[in-house]
């Protein structure tokens, strides 16, 4: 009575028990078996579709993943052969093969672990023999004695703006923060549109003048004659006759500055201030 082949599912359960009873044999570890027997499983399932019943060994359907012996050696030799996956290192323990290449020289050290590793830090400052430490201020001394004098000075802001530093064993003055105007300080301009009187601001650097910007209303005094004038000489004249402080547009005083400021102009000139 001839007996009925093995159903295709209870074959490929068969031949992959096999396979990683083998596998495990050789050392190999328990993650690398599954990789392989993974990825032989389609090959596998086909080659016993195909012969209707037939059993294809798991360690026989593929070459690429396992030492193929020769084909005119005998057939005890051929079965015999040990079947070790190319990436798969011996020397190494099973659960650092997957994470080191094939090629690497077995007396090669392996990389430290990033807790092992030893820091390289800057070594500890220097406390000065004999020292007592206190809070570091700005004196020339080393008052924290860690060797260096007047270090971790924290600058000193201004009230207009930057800051002093500690040079020298002293603080440095704020910087002068009126070079060409007061910083905030205003003037009268005049423009050539509209109202024909405009209004400029000091930056707050003291450093330059912002925009001639367009004034809504224009001061009582002067309305009717920047309405009547317009851009002219004589709207400049009533802003200086009225207490403004004006910019010299058109050279009343005749010196070709158009550049400085008439009339009342204490609060914003940095010379008198």
């Amino acid at each position: 009575m001839v007996q009925e082949p093995a159903p295709v599912g209870e074959a490929v359960f068969t031949d992959f028990r096999r396979g990683f009873v083998f596998f495990q044999a050789c050392g190999v570890s328990t993650i690398m078996v599954v990789i392989h027997l993974v990825r032989l499983f389609p090959l596998c399932a086909g080659a016993l579709v195909a012969c209707t019943g037939g059993r294809t060994s798991l360690l026989r359907v593929t070459a690429s993943d396992a030492a193929v012996p020769r084909k005119d050696a005998p057939p005890s030799a051929r079965e015999a052969a040990p079947v070790i996956p190319a990436d798969v290192r011996p020397d190494l323990p099973p659960d650092l093969s997957m994470d080191i290449p094939a090629d690497l020289p077995p007396d090669l050290p392996l990389p430290p672990s990033p807790d092992l590793a030893i820091s390289v830090d800057t070594p500890p400052p220097i406390v000065v023999p004999g020292c007592s430490p206190t809070s570091e201020t700005c004196n020339g001394k080393d008052d924290d004695c860690d060797g260096v004098v007047d270090n971790d000075v924290q600058p000193i802001p201004c009230p207009g703006g930057g800051f002093r530093y500690c040079v020298g064993g002293q603080m440095s003055d704020c910087p002068n923060r009126c070079a060409v105007c007061v910083p905030g300080g205003q003037r009268v301009c005049f423009i050539s549109y509209c109202t024909f009187w405009g209004r400029q601001t000091c930056a707050s650097d003291g450093q330059s003048w912002g925009y001639c910007t367009e004034q809504k209303p224009v001061p009582s005094a002067c309305a009717k004659v920047a309405s009547d004038k317009k851009h002219s000489p004589e709207t400049e004249q009533c802003c200086i006759d009225n207490g403004f402080c004006c910019l010299d547009e058109f050279d009343l005083n005749g010196n070709g500055d158009k550049s400085e400021m008439l009339g009342r102009c204490g609060d914003v000139l940095c010379a008198v201030r």
